[in-house]
């Protein structure tokens, strides 16, 4: 339990704990104005404090770092494992805690100056027996906060969380632990979440192209990579079997010249028979001609020519006969001329096709150095395009193989939770009956409520539900009946912090009747369990006596809080 809480603030409204039932109340006095306001008084402040001493971070905006409270030391005394223990803790130095184990009658022994760090892993294992080793174990921090809400972090929005972002493992794994289940099964749940993001990643990129080149369809890629492993095989015996032939740019330089050649003289050769053949047939017409005499053509018209013109006409004749004669003498000169330059030029180009002909064979038979590096570089590509291929198969293969590995991993882990809470069972039994019971007390048995353990796909579902919910008040009432039932549990062991504290947020929204009831049953819980339950309230929301006509004054404490003043409140100042 806790004793006391003290500061070095001069003004500080120092509040002193007893067993049982306390109830820190905030008062709205005859002097308070209308802009005056409880919500400064403090209520919500003594959480923070005593988080703050309980290990909890003092970052740089935390208040207790900032003027003007980072010049001041808070202190707490309070039971820690069977011994009364203080502890105090500075905004100026957020990193040590100065820890003093006392006596009975409140004298110090052995007091150190330790790190915070050193302080929380202090806290785990004589609170909760927690060693806080591995990734994803329980850890103090996340454990007390079930035993000191805190309304600025969502911690009354639903009983499961004491943080309105708090991760689904964070939540499995903690209260596994705090209601006595195997906390290994979500520590297991949450590697296999961690994997599973792993393999939603590899999948989304290699969707978005971001690693289109390392990730596909092993289907595909098993095709894809048969097909450049035989190109590269093919590729790979071409370089092998490859000659260089040291004159190959010569030789490639005299096999195009020599068919440049010999496409001259085939065109060449065209035109000269096409020449020849012209000769040929104007011979033919000159040797055939025979021309009819002139005498003859007269004779014919029966017209008889004189001696003179006959004479004439023979002159003509003569003349006539030495131009064909000459014309055939030509065209036969022609004809040999063209029918040797062809028989030439043929022979020319037999000649130069064989050249070129044992041209092509050389090159044929290898290649150029420079084409065999090329090929070289050309084989080295390809081996990198098929090492890619065949790692983007087997990361397919083993995505696609990993992926069944998780469902049946999710399967196998439901299934051992499943059998982990049927072994449990009547361990469980007493924490489902006491929420039960209090939910009945609140509501005179109109709502029976329910603490649930599911084991599904995702890990252990806990809910804890008082039937109409929806409303702020139920909700509420239902955070109350989860955080006592988890008190009460760790009572019964004879471990856990020993104390509950409820901030006035919890009752925002509460039925008088509820709110006063919900007082009456934490002073009996903590009266027959044995632990501390400190409640802050507004006088004008607290009944005057308890359902079962006790006094609330018996609860209250006598340092009360004020919403009057610069030091109404319970750090004795405004800031």
């Amino acid at each position: 339990m806790i004793h006391e809480v003290t500061s070095s603030l001069p003004k500080f409204k120092g509040l002193r704990f007893g067993p049982g039932l306390n109830i820190v109340l905030a008062d709205r006095t005859d002097k308070s104005e209308q802009t005056d306001t409880r919500n400064g008084s403090g209520k919500s402040s003594l959480v923070e404090i005593l988080h703050h001493l309980l290990g909890g971070k003092a970052e740089p905006k935390s208040v207790f770092r900032m003027p003007p409270l980072d010049e001041h030391w808070f202190e707490m005394t309070f039971d820690l494992a069977g011994q009364r223990v203080r502890v105090r803790r500075d905004g100026a130095t957020p990193g040590k805690v100065t820890v003093a184990t006392l006596t009975v009658d409140g004298g110090g022994e052995d007091e150190e100056t330790i790190s915070n760090e050193q302080w929380k892993r202090r806290l785990a294992t004589r609170i909760f027996g927690l060693s806080e080793e591995g990734d994803w174990a329980p850890s103090f921090r996340s454990c007390i906060s079930y035993f000191l809400r805190r309304q600025s972090a969502g911690g009354f929005q639903t009983p499961i969380k004491h943080f309105s972002q708090q991760m689904t493992w964070d939540v499995q794994v903690n209260l596994s632990f705090l209601l006595g289940l195997d906390v290994e099964l979500p520590r297991a749940w949450q590697r296999l979440r961690e994997r599973e993001r792993q393999m939603d990643t590899l999948r989304k990129a290699a969707q978005g192209g971001a690693l289109g080149e390392f990730v596909g369809n092993s289907g595909e890629l098993a095709s894809e990579l048969a097909g450049a492993e035989d190109e590269l095989n093919t590729l790979a015996a071409a370089v092998a079997d490859f000659t260089v032939i040291p004159a190959y740019t010569t030789v490639e330089v005299e096999v195009t010249r020599l068919g440049q050649q010999i496409r001259a003289l085939n065109n060449q050769m065209i035109s000269d028979r096409e020449y020849l053949a012209q000769l040929e047939s104007s011979f033919d017409e000159v040797e055939g001609a025979r021309p009819t005499g002139l005498a003859e053509l007269y004779a014919a018209a029966e017209v008889q020519l004189p001696e003179v013109a006959l004479a004439a006409y023979d002159e003509v004749q003569a003349f006539h006969d030495s131009v064909i004669a000459n014309r055939r003498q030509y065209l036969a000169a022609e004809i040999r001329r063209i029918t040797n330059e062809l028989a030439t030029n043929t022979a020319e180009r037999d000649r130069l096709a064989e050249q070129r002909s044992d041209g092509l064979r050389l090159l044929a038979s290898g290649g150029a150095a420079e084409t065999l590096f090329e090929l070289q570089r050309d084989v080295a590509r390809r081996q990198v395009r098929v090492e890619q291929l065949r790692q983007r198969y087997e990361n397919a293969v083993a995505l696609e193989s990993q992926q069944g590995e998780l469902r049946l991993e999710r399967q196998r882990l439901a299934a051992a939770l499943t059998r982990d809470l049927a072994e449990r069972q009547q361990a469980l039994s007493p924490v489902f009956v006491t929420f039960e019971r209090l939910s009945q007390r609140l509501y005179a048995d109109q709502h029976h409520g329910r603490l649930i353990i599911n084991a599904t796909d995702n890990g252990p579902e806990i809910t804890a539900t008082i039937p109409g919910g929806r409303s702020k008040g139920i909700t509420n009432m239902q955070v109350y009946c989860f955080d006592m039932d988890l008190v009460t549990l760790w009572a019964r062991r004879g471990r856990g912090p020993g104390f509950l504290v409820h901030d006035s947020h919890l009752f925002d929204g509460v039925d008088e009747r509820q709110r006063a009831t919900a007082l009456q049953l934490g002073a009996e819980l903590a009266d027959a369990e044995e632990f501390q339950y400190i409640v802050t309230l507004n006088s004008d929301e607290t009944p005057a006596e308890l359902p079962n006509g006790r006094p609330i004054d018996d609860f209250v404490l006598p340092q009360r809080l004020t919403d009057y003043g610069e030091d109404g409140g319970l750090f004795g100042l405004k800031f």
